[in-house]
């Protein structure tokens, strides 16, 4: 039996149950065996943005990939952001799709033609009725169908030899209203009438029709109008409506037939524009279709109207008796009986657990669902009656387990935007009939939720009764209880000389803990914690929750060894828990005059001690560092710095006072051989800074950049004194240079504590021995330096420097090839992140996380900075800040800091190493020490030191500064075209592209490629063109264009790639005309985020013209997607 999922949206509170019925009738037809999930969403209904954002959290409950077959119907959906978001869901899965309607690429289409059906109505009005002024009354620009019918709009006129103009078209929506507002318009407008309005629907049609004639117009006399879908009020409507027929009951079928032939390997697999019938009627000056029985329609009316009375009447009777049940069981079996009253054979309701226990301290998703924390509350069918199930797991295998050819309909439970559950119907075949289900399911849910409120009062109501001396959460005895219990036990015991044990104990970082994983998480944690201290207490003892994360032991009797013993084994239990603990332990003395307060205090400031002995042996492994490198020249340059109050500071005083712990410094070769570098990061420049970070007990991290001057991504040139060395004198050099430098530090007592073989060396290092791909000579290089630093320094760690934090997929390959190449072990990882270069912070705690798991090596942040403002001669521009996720400024260069040390603690919980250096603070503007510290430093131009100082200083890995720091990051990334953007797709729209297969539909076709790469690391996609290299490579993909007439013209790419240092990407347009050769191009700041439309400024072109427009790439390794480009007349 095969499986196949329709995700579908109704039309306001309507289902849209004929793709059910064609589905499964079509199935019978063809012999199939067919069970189908229809997960039906209204999100179009409710004004509550919320309401109809838990309406579409169902389309996150199938596991698309356990189907045969997807059906996709997006036709009703006016929310964009869902639409491409289920499009992107869909492209991500591994069986075949089928669209209702709505092209996309990748998917297979049904449908009608609109293109041609359209064209049917166009060219009846104008030959056979000699109309020669048209207006387009569409729906939603953005709509499929509509989108057809306006390019058939535009062909015809093209044809008819009808210039185009702003006046002749018109969008807005699918409904009645929107011809009442057309119409309205337009006579406001004074415009003349023209000879036919060509509506995108029935509904717009008869609006338009019916508020003509209110203003006094006659149709088809003053003008005619023409609808489409052939809709009741087209047949029925004064005029008749001219319309095409919608075919509805053969698109469900043809999705089968497609299927069949995919699954069957035989028949026609292809997209299905279907035909339809082109129903001319008195709207366009046609006759009466004579097809309508008005009598018949009339007295169906009554019956109908009747028939809607009765069933407002049993939904009124129904709501009240809903709102009598005080059972979720009784609620759900009310509301089944009234369903399979009516043909259905089935109800099931599955809710989440917070719902079905009613907690007062409830947390519902608004995003997903997690069947292990769903329970099945109700089940009832024909077959077999009332259901009981252990899980949803048990309910899933009965439901397949049913006859074939079987619907299941799936329907959102949710309070607005919170998920709490969801109803399946089994066959709901009423919904032909009777498409309201959705005004039955809005009063199950209101009372659902009265109901749930209901019973999360009474369940409070019952916990306040053992509040007093129980501990709601945990059960045990609680703080009052202890007063009334202890202390009195206490006195008797100290009368009788007899001593006790009282031991204080606290959860460790618990606080971290609740922030990190929720306040459902923490509690379950204090569960745990009180579980095992109750389960492992001696004899006659007795736990308390004393408050928050505090625990109280009272051992009654002189029996030192009972605790320590019990101690040990919470311990060894909470481990296994991955839970930690601090205690106290203190012995009471009889006669010593010390009240049960007093030992108390005592127990408490024992634990205290222990936690912070243990905290700060923690902390200490997390490293705020600096790159302050650029140090002696800001000295010898008599620049000075100043801390926030104004006060001149010496550097490192200022380091230490704002909790740097370690400093980084490269180290060039023979900077002196480069006259850019001034001589300075030599040698004898980082002996002089190394003895200063010693005296100052700081962390010091030696960077190798192995060359004389800057080593980079796009740059990893040979000192000028290896030139010439063959590859083994070159690994000789490595290591004698290495070795030697360390030696020099060694002698000094300022040896590194942690040392970079390479800088940013994912596109490799000593040009060209050692570049990518050729890992087994870099590796080779790699190594030497590795071994120099284990023969010299054992104690020192090795780190390797990539840039790309944020991207796992560009980083795990280059450590997989390199160890496969036979790259010795390694220390630490340390990676460069810039958020204008290397993806989205969200990006970089998947990265750093992956990486620790995979690995399992500590990692490091080792170069980082944010704009602190945009001025003249910035080293960032403005343009590279808009995928950053922040702009620039004090307050945001603050906010990343604190955003990615947070990052850096919370994915090194397991290892508790790791640290965030900020490249290059130290400097001010304005004092020739170069553009970086125009914009990027941490002192303004003034040299008074920023706010994001007081990031570092402040900030502690076990108490972060942001709440649900993932929110926080995923609200910094909403994206919105640009005016420019969006006016320029408008253009694309009506006047269409220049270029041809400008999305390489048809391979490379017309397109000229130059490149460095080879053919299989540009390859075509879904998306366009597929760009990839672990080497330096340069690009360029060009179409050459005759320009037919004079005017403005605008090029565009769609470009989505990775960026980093290095990277430059161009859309350029080259003219050849009778003035000469002209280049007119546009850095592209690439943004691996979303693809985004770049513009090239307006150019205006001669007739005849010859113009070659494109994009050029010279770039280290990145990936970069080309989807479409571009060249549109103005």
């Amino acid at each position: 039996m095969k499986k196949i999922a329709l995700l579908a949206d109704g039309w306001r509170r309507y289902v849209t149950y004929s793709w059910v019925e064609g589905i499964m009738e079509g199935s019978k037809e063809l012999g199939l065996d067919v069970c189908l999930y229809f997960y039906n969403t209204n999100g179009t209904w409710s004004q509550d943005s919320k309401f109809n954002k838990g309406e579409y959290a169902l389309n996150d409950l199938p596991d698309l990939n356990s189907f045969d077959g997807v059906v996709f119907d997006c036709t009703n959906t006016t929310n964009l952001d869902e639409i491409q978001y289920m499009v992107r869901k869909l492209q991500s899965v591994n069986v075949p799709v089928v669209s209702i309607g709505y092209k996309v690429d990748g998917f297979y289409y049904v449908g009608n033609d609109n293109k041609r059906l359209f064209r049917k109505i166009m060219d009846h009005m104008y030959y056979a009725h000699g109309c020669k002024s048209f207006v387009f009354a569409g729906g939603p620009p953005y709509h499929y169908e509509n989108r057809m019918r306006f390019e058939a709009f535009k062909e015809a006129l093209s044809d008819y030899g009808i210039p185009l103009t702003a006046d002749m078209y018109m969008f807005g929506d699918f409904d009645y209203q929107t011809g009442v507002r057309y119409m309205s318009n337009w006579h406001e407008s004074k415009k003349p009438l023209p000879d036919v309005f060509l509506c995108a629907n029935d509904n717009i049609a008869a609006g338009l029709c019916a508020t003509a004639e209110v203003l006094g117009y006659k149709v088809p006399q003053d003008f005619k109008v023409t609808g489409f879908d052939n809709l009741d009020k087209a047949a029925y409507f004064n005029p008749q409506i001219t319309t095409v027929d919608h075919n509805r009951g053969n698109i469900g079928r043809n999705a089968l037939e497609i299927f069949k032939a995919l699954w069957n390997g035989t028949g026609d697999a292809s997209d299905k524009y279907l035909d339809s019938e082109f129903i001319p009627a008195e709207s366009c000056g046609c006759p009466n279709t004579g097809r309508v029985d008005y009598r018949n329609y009339i007295k169906n009316i009554i019956k109908g109207s009747v028939a809607r009375e009765q069933e407002e009447d049993a939904v009124m009777i129904l709501q009240k008796e809903l709102e009598e049940c005080n059972e979720y069981y009784d609620l759900f079996e009310r509301y089944s009986d009234y369903i399979q009253s009516m043909k259905c054979d089935g109800v099931y309701v599955v809710g989440v657990s917070d719902l079905a226990a009613a907690r007062n301290n409830a947390h519902f998703r608004k995003h997903g669902y997690d069947i292990d924390d769903e329970v099945v509350l109700y089940a009832d069918d024909k077959d077999n009656g009332k259901l009981e199930f252990k899980s949803v797991n048990d309910l899933m295998q009965y439901m397949q387990s049913v006859d074939k050819n079987t619907c299941y309909m799936y329907c959102s439970l949710h309070f607005r935007d919170e998920i709490v559950g969801y109803l399946i119907l089994r066959n709901p075949e009423f919904l032909y009939d009777h498409p309201e289900q959705f005004d039955i399911q809005s009063a199950l849910l209101k009372r659902l939720e009265n109901l749930f409120k209901q019973k999360v009062l009474e369940n409070t109501n019952n916990e306040l009764k053992n509040l007093y001396n129980h501990d709601a959460l945990t059960g045990l005895y609680n703080r009052v209880a202890c007063n009334e219990m202890v202390i009195p036990m206490f006195a008797e015991l100290e009368a009788q000389n007899v001593g006790c044990t009282i031991v204080f104990l606290d959860v460790d970082d618990f606080k971290d803990i609740n922030d990190t994983y929720g306040h459902q998480y923490g509690d379950e944690l204090l569960k745990t914690v009180a579980r095992v201290l109750d389960e492992q207490k001696p004899e006659g003892s007795m736990v308390y929750r004393f408050g928050g994360d505090e625990f109280i032991v009272f051992i009654p009797g002189d029996r030192h060894d009972t605790a320590e013993k019990y101690i040990k084994r919470v311990y060894d239990i909470m481990e296994q828990h991955s839970l930690f603990i601090s205690h106290g332990i203190i012995y009471t003395r009889p006669g010593s005059g010390k009240s049960f307060d007093d030992y108390l205090v005592s127990a408490d400031t024992k634990m205290y001690q222990l936690k912070q002995q243990r905290k700060q042996k923690k902390d200490s492994n997390f490293l705020k560092g600096v790159d302050i490198s650029s140090v002696p020249m800001m000295v010898d340059n008599n620049i000075q710095i100043m801390d926030r109050e104004g006060h001149v500071c010496r550097v490192f005083d200022f380091l230490k006072l704002n909790n740097v712990n370690s400093v980084r410094l490269r180290i060039w070769n023979e900077p002196d051989k480069v006259p850019e570098s001034k001589g300075y990061c030599s040698l004898t420049y980082v002996l002089e800074m190394a003895h200063i970070i010693k005296k100052y007990k700081m962390h010091f991290l030696l960077d190798f950049h192995y060359s004389d001057y800057w080593a980079d991504p796009g740059q990893q040139n040979k000192p000028d004194a290896w030139k010439n060395l063959s590859f083994d004198e070159l690994k000789e050099a490595v290591h004698k240079y290495t070795y030697d430098v360390l030696y020099r530090l060694k002698i000094m007592d300022c040896a590194p504590d942690m040392v970079q073989i390479g800088n940013e060396i994912r596109s490799g290092m000593l040009f060209p021995d050692g570049a990518v791909p050729q890992y087994r000579q870099l590796a080779a290089l790699v190594n030497e330096g590795i071994r120099a630093v284990r023969e010299l320094l054992p104690e020192t760690k090795v780190m390797i420097h990539l840039d790309q934090g944020g991207r796992y997929n560009c980083i795990m390959p280059w450590f997989d090839s390199m160890f496969n190449a036979g790259m010795l072990p390694i220390d630490a990882i340390g990676l460069s992140f810039y958020s204008f270069w290397h993806g989205t912070f969200m990006d970089l705690k998947d990265t750093m996380s992956r990486l620790i798991k995979l690995y399992n090596l500590p990692v490091y942040i080792v170069e980082t900075a944010h704009p602190w403002r945009h001025c003249k001669g910035d080293h960032i521009p403005k343009e590279l800040m808009e995928t950053a996720g922040l702009d620039a400024g004090s307050a945001e260069q603050k906010k990343s800091l604190e955003i990615i040390m947070q990052i850096a603690a919370e994915v090194s919980k397991d290892t508790g190493k790791t640290g965030v250096y900020y490249w290059e603070p130290v400097g001010v503007p304005g004092k020739g020490m170069g553009t970086w510290f125009e914009n990027m430093g941490m002192f303004d131009e003034h040299g008074r030191a920023l706010p994001g100082w007081d990031a570092i200083r402040d900030f502690d890995p076990k108490n972060p500064p942001i709440k649900e720091l993932d929110k926080y990051i995923e609200s910094l990334y909403e994206y919105e075209e640009t005016p420019e953007v969006e006016d320029f797709m408008k253009l694309l729209m009506i006047h269409g592209n220049l270029i041809s297969n400008p999305e390489f539909k048809d391979g490379f076709n017309n397109w000229q490629i130059e490149t460095s790469l080879e053919e299989g690391q540009y390859t075509l996609g879904k998306d366009g063109v597929f760009i990839s290299s672990d080497a330096n490579f340069d690009y360029s993909i060009s179409q050459t264009v005759d320009i037919e007439y004079t005017g403005e013209y605008i090029a565009a790419v769609d470009y989505r790639g990775t960026n980093t240092t290095g990277v430059e990407v161009e859309l350029f347009m080259d003219v050849e005309d009778e003035s000469g050769v002209h280049t007119y191009t546009s850095d592209i700041f690439p943004d691996d985020i979303r693809f985004v439309t770049h513009l090239l400024k307006p150019v205006r072109l001669q007739k005849n013209a010859r113009v070659t427009v494109g994009l050029r790439m010279h770039t280290p390794p990145v990936f970069a997607k080309i989807k479409k480009i571009s060249l549109v007349v103005i």
